[in-house]
């Protein structure tokens, strides 16, 4: 199967999968785990994503993460669509590190000033392994991910989990919105810790356009060329106050 050519030698076997891994060393220095203290205990949490994207067989992976970031609790903007979150990938390419926009694709990095540049947020962090993800979620809110995109993650299971086996498709960016530490999904034996990913290929896809990854493979993930970003501070929409989606962890089943 012929791939897509992207940008800093990359390519991808599905259009729609087209980020590409940036890290900027000097974002060691920015940790969202000075704002997320090691000592809080994991909790689950949940944060609301009102509206649905669909990017559709194109690009873009990376403008749409982050608008359905802004979309979300705890701070909503309103207004994003599907034409905002193609604006934010063009101008996320034309401030990544690699000239041209020849290419398909960009970094969950250059998402982050694309946002920044319009307004949105004056500063964002890095979550530096999936403790730090964890408890973001549980404490402060969704996250932005860039992660490898496998062919067993193109089709949930019928209760949104997906499966991560071997065929690296391309790399996706996506919102994680939640986190179940003891979710019921249906299926499945026992309690399962998941975190709920809001995915921009429509509601129609997955669970109401979202899935479960479990905790065990997001850490895969994320140690695999993973990187995961959250904003702090933000200029516009309503003040950020813990919100919990009772309805995200009421249909994991972790509470009725």
């Amino acid at each position: 199967m012929a791939g897509t050519r992207l940008k800093n030698g990359h390519t991808t076997i599905d259009r729609r999968l087209d980020r590409v891994p940036q890290f900027d060393e000097r974002s060691r220095n920015y940790p969202i785990r000075e704002m997320v203290t090691e000592r809080a205990p994991l909790r689950s949490a949940g944060w609301a994503c009102p509206s649905w994207l669909d990017q559709g067989n194109e690009g873009a992976c990376v403008g749409f993460a982050w608008s359905h970031e802004l979309i979300a609790t705890p701070v909503e903007v309103q207004g994003v669509d599907d034409s905002f979150a193609r604006g934010v990938y063009r101008e996320a390419q034309k401030v990544d590190e690699w000239p041209g926009e020849d290419y398909d694709g960009t970094s969950v990095l250059a998402g982050a000033k694309a946002v920044s540049a319009r307004g949105y947020m004056d500063e964002y962090r890095w979550a530096f392994g999936v403790d730090d993800v964890l408890r973001t979620l549980g404490y402060f809110g969704p996250v932005v991910i860039g992660i490898k995109w496998y062919n067993s993650m193109f089709k949930p299971a019928p209760n949104g989990l997906l499966e991560v086996s071997p065929g690296d498709f391309g790399g996706h960016a996506i919102l994680v919105r939640g986190v179940s530490l003891k979710a019921r999904l249906n299926g499945n034996r026992g309690t399962t810790p998941v975190v709920r990913l809001r995915n921009s290929w429509g509601r129609d896809w997955g669970v109401d356009g979202d899935c479960y990854l479990r905790i065990e493979d997001l850490e895969k993930l994320l140690k695999d060329d993973g990187e995961a970003c959250v904003p702090v501070e933000r200029k516009t929409g309503s003040s950020r106050a813990p919100h919990v989606d009772s309805e995200l962890l009421r249909e994991s089943g972790e509470i009725d």
